[in-house]
């Protein structure tokens, strides 16, 4: 998504847009709305200052139970369009330098990223789910399985006794 310099306005605006999966070239992600993205824009004389909001919804697999489900995914970024070095740090990568003939600001990586890292590292279909059993493989939130499970080696049993006197001496 790319903001025209020219077509914006001195002072404050908000500009709305939908985006789909091919114009962010989110191969990860199975994108099943397309995305919101909401610009609040800020321009002055020196900085343009971009508060951007994306939202969306996305289907996964449970890490537990393996089931696909639809979840919302999003967050925000923030970013300050810079025409003067003055006082701002360069290094960081949320300030971006203008030269005097930029017609305008290309958005499409922060909007990536911001969707990438709304992932959860662990994708769970509901926070309580149990997950499958090991040994049938049944749903364990929707029947639950007469599966008996083996008892632990018995050779292990001098690892717990240590563990046990480890936290009863604390």
């Amino acid at each position: 998504m790319k903001v025209r310099l020219n077509s914006l306005k001195y002072g404050k605006q908000v500009i709305s847009a939908s985006l789909g999966e091919n114009e962010l070239d989110i191969a990860d992600l199975d994108l099943s709305t397309p995305v919101a993205v909401m610009l609040n824009i800020d321009r002055g004389s020196t900085e343009i200052k971009i508060d951007g909001k994306v939202e969306s919804s996305a289907r996964f697999d449970c890490d537990r139970c393996l089931v696909n489900f639809s979840m919302q995914i999003g967050g925000t970024f923030a970013i300050i369009a810079t025409y003067s070095d003055s006082d701002l740090k360069l290094d960081d990568e949320n300030i971006i330098q203008l030269s005097p003939m930029a017609n305008e600001i290309d958005l499409t990586a922060y909007i990536h990223d911001t969707l990438l890292l709304s992932v959860p590292m662990k994708i769970l279909c509901r926070e309580d789910c149990q997950g499958i059993c090991p040994i049938c493989g049944a749903n364990h939130n929707k029947t639950e399985c007469q599966c008996t499970f083996a008892e632990p080696d018995a050779r292990w049993d001098s690892l717990k006794k240590l563990t046990i006197n480890i936290t009863e001496d604390k």
